[in-house]
């Protein structure tokens, strides 16, 4: 025995009866035809692609696909520029109605279009040194800094507040940039 499981000679006898022309006709069933397996018709293959005529299809159509981007770009910044002088236009008309309103005493209804920023956006740059955290703005050298460990061990807030006061401007002007760089401090404080 090569240490397969051993079957008992009535179970052998069923396996045999399931799998015969025989043993299906005694269960009533017939059993189903074999089929040969498919092969191809000798002589005939399939016909090669012409694969010049598909490239220069996808080629036309790649073309027409860049010239549809090109011609939506367009429509695009057609479109930001019609809602930009609507919005002027809404804007010199609502500013008399709303000090008409204000002396009259009355709520305007009509809601204001939303302004821009006033400060715009900046990126600062900080790493861990030793002694404390060196500190700049994106694109300009001139404000690279270390920030001392003391300042920092005091209070983080106060510290970038200081030192976008200096590079920066007031809050008035700028807005809080200095939360944004105090949460960096922390960041690489913790060793993040």
């Amino acid at each position: 025995m090569t240490g397969g499981a051993v079957m008992p000679a009535e179970a052998k006898k069923k396996q045999a009866k399931k799998g015969t022309k025989a043993g299906a006709a005694k269960r009533g069933k017939a059993a189903p035809p074999k089929q040969k397996p498919k092969t191809k018709p000798e002589g005939k293959e399939a016909p090669a692609a012409d694969l010049s005529a598909l490239k220069k299809a996808a080629e036309e159509a790649k073309a027409v696909l860049d010239e549809a981007g090109k011609e939506a770009a367009a429509l695009r910044a057609r479109a930001q520029e019609v809602e930009a002088a609507a919005k002027r236009g809404y804007a010199g008309a609502l500013a008399p109605y709303r000090d008409a309103c204000r002396r009259a005493g009355t709520k305007c209804e009509l809601d204001g279009i939303k302004a821009p920023p006033v400060a715009p956006r900046v990126r600062f740059l900080v790493e861990r040194v030793k002694g404390g955290v060196k500190t700049s703005i994106k694109g300009r050298p001139v404000t690279e800094e270390v920030v001392p460990d003391e300042q920092l061990k005091d209070s983080v807030g106060r510290a970038a507040k200081a030192y976008c006061e200096r590079h920066l401007g007031g809050v008035d002007t700028q807005g809080a940039k200095f939360a944004g760089l105090g949460n960096r401090f922390r960041a690489v404080l913790a060793g993040k």
